[in-house]
């Protein structure tokens, strides 16, 4: 068995209970087609062991190894150490006033596209006040944000390389020409996808130097809207 399979089996048959892939992905700050790509033996390692064997109720050694017992200790908490439950539901208030927004696993292309599973994480959370999400957010739950690192320059002038992209992952379907993360031929992007008719998307980027692509609708896997980005300037 891999790693993704006892997940899986952790997972669907756990001492947790049952947990669906869509909900573990939401708790420990995944994507879902990281989740899946794990699962499935595409992906072979990920930075989120540790949180997905806490939310599961099992022991890190045996997701990694498969020795010894899947349960936890009694003593070990299946929850997070910033407070979350084992119900699935991540806690994002922090102090009051505060709001977390976990980082999504790895980064999004704004180029030729970045494979999922080409890097690794390295932030965890993201900590604002609540006050600047309902002035920058009006009407979008803090709970359905995720952040993802953007890639590339193909974007440049919307969303710069290394900027914060902050995306709405209620939206899962193409509803309007708009920015999405999404996935495409197994590599996740962040660009402007625009509906040219017959079931087909046009994959827009901002630098003309990206030639516009065409691609099935049934091919494109979107993850979320883009909302905004937060750009670090070098000085």
């Amino acid at each position: 068995m891999t790693i993704g399979d006892r997940i899986k089996q952790a997972r669907t048959d756990g001492p947790a209970g049952k947990v669906s892939r869509k909900d573990l992905a939401a708790v420990v700050g995944i994507a879902y087609s990281t989740l899946a790509d794990i699962e499935n033996g595409y992906q072979e390692n990920t930075t989120a062991l540790h949180r997905i064997a806490r939310r599961l109720g099992v022991r890190v050694e045996w997701l990694e190894t498969g020795r010894g017992a899947m349960e936890a200790p009694p003593n070990q908490s299946v929850g997070y150490d910033d407070g979350s439950t084992s119900q699935g539901v991540a806690r994002f208030e922090t102090d009051e006033g505060y709001v977390r927004f976990p980082l999504l696993e790895g980064f999004a292309g704004m180029g030729r596209g970045d494979y999922v599973g080409d890097y690794p994480e390295v932030v965890t959370s993201l900590r604002v006040s609540r006050d600047w999400v309902e002035r920058k957010f009006p009407g979008v739950p803090p709970e359905v944000i995720r952040v993802m690192t953007g890639r590339g320059d193909s974007m440049k002038g919307q969303f710069n390389d290394g900027d914060l992209i902050f995306i709405d992952t209620r939206v899962k379907d193409f509803d309007q020409d708009s920015a999405y993360c999404f996935r495409w031929e197994g590599r996740v992007l962040v660009k402007r996808l625009q509906f040219v008719g017959r079931n087909t998307l046009r994959i827009l980027s901002k630098n003309p130097d990206y030639p516009a692509i065409d691609a099935p609708l049934s091919e494109i896997e979107i993850g979320g809207r883009a909302l905004a980005a937060w750009t670090l300037q070098e000085f």
